[in-house]
């Protein structure tokens, strides 16, 4: 039996369907998790001017709690990068666009909720930017940063108690030995989660010595590609008798065939010392034209 089509009176009486919820009606939350999927780029400089939904949306502090600014660092913040001319024709932003300005808007919008932080270098005030961090970050549990002027290092020793929640910190260059014992002294006495540092450099007796005695408890340590010799590394192996991680990779000052050092490490799940040598046989190959040489090497020494 065939049923008959509608009538058009019918047809007009029928409800209209409904339409589709609009993006800036969409709750706030819902949009925040959506946003977790923008790059930097997206999030900072587009999706807040969408609209007052947006807006809202992209302010959610949870979106800035892990800022890394790492990645493309020397192409996001030239004046020709996207992000920058993102800046200039949405907020009109006339002068060069930088990473402290970038820095202190992500800052702003985490609301002191940041955790992890990682910086390229190109900080034009280190002092003032670490200053800066460290008011805004009460929080912080990670930090990477780049290398840093020697006054600087001092500085950074100081702002230690300020995170007390810090976990990891990754330098891209060791400081001086003049400035590390202090810094792990602060660590030490201010950090009592601290449990992993990855930098690299030339490793003298006190920088060994304060590692021992102020971070005893560590967990994950990285010197790869560090100058480091036999008897400081042994005098770490004594000193931090929790490490689960140990990665001297490329290390110049002991021998990566080293019996007792290989013993000393055999109770540390990962344990690599591939490819470290002592600073003699380094020399030879600098004699020789060897390959091997690279400038990375002489850096260190």
């Amino acid at each position: 039996m065939e049923t008959a089509a509608p009538s058009t009176q019918e047809l007009a009486a029928a409800p209209a369907p409904a339409p589709a919820p609009a993006w800036a009606d969409m709750d706030t939350d819902c949009l925040a998790h959506v946003f977790r999927r923008l790059d930097l780029e997206d999030l900072s400089a587009s999706a807040p001017l969408v609209c007052r939904g947006w807006r809202r949306a992209a302010s959610d502090p949870s979106l800035w709690r892990a800022l890394d600014l790492r990645r493309d660092h020397l192409a996001r913040f030239m004046p020709w990068s996207p992000l920058a001319a993102a800046f200039a024709s949405r907020y009109g932003v006339t002068r060069r666009f930088s990473l402290p300005g970038l820095l202190r808007l992500c800052l702003a919008r985490a609301q002191g909720s940041a955790v992890d932080l990682a910086l390229p270098p190109l900080l034009s005030s280190p002092a003032d930017d670490l200053l800066h961090i460290s008011l805004q970050c009460p929080r912080l549990r990670r930090l990477a940063l780049p290398q840093l002027p020697a006054a600087d290092e001092a500085r950074l020793a100081e702002l230690i108690p300020r995170w007390p929640l810090l976990e990891h910190l990754e330098l891209d260059a060791k400081p001086s030995s003049s400035s590390f014992p202090a810094l792990a002294e602060q660590l030490g006495r201010h950090c009592p989660n601290f449990a992993s540092l990855k930098t690299t450099g030339a490793v003298k007796p006190e920088d060994a010595a304060a590692l021992a005695r102020w971070l005893p408890r560590l967990r994950s340590l990285c010197l790869d590609r560090s100058y480091m010799p036999r008897q400081e590394l042994l005098a770490i192996l004594a000193g931090c008798r929790e490490l689960r991680e140990l990665s001297a990779r490329g290390c110049v000052g002991f021998d990566d065939g080293d019996e007792e050092i290989a013993r000393r490490g055999a109770r540390i799940e990962r344990f690599d010392v591939a490819g470290s040598r002592m600073v003699d046989e380094l020399q030879d190959e600098f004699a020789g034209g060897d390959e091997f040489c690279d400038s990375s090497y002489v850096d260190v020494m």
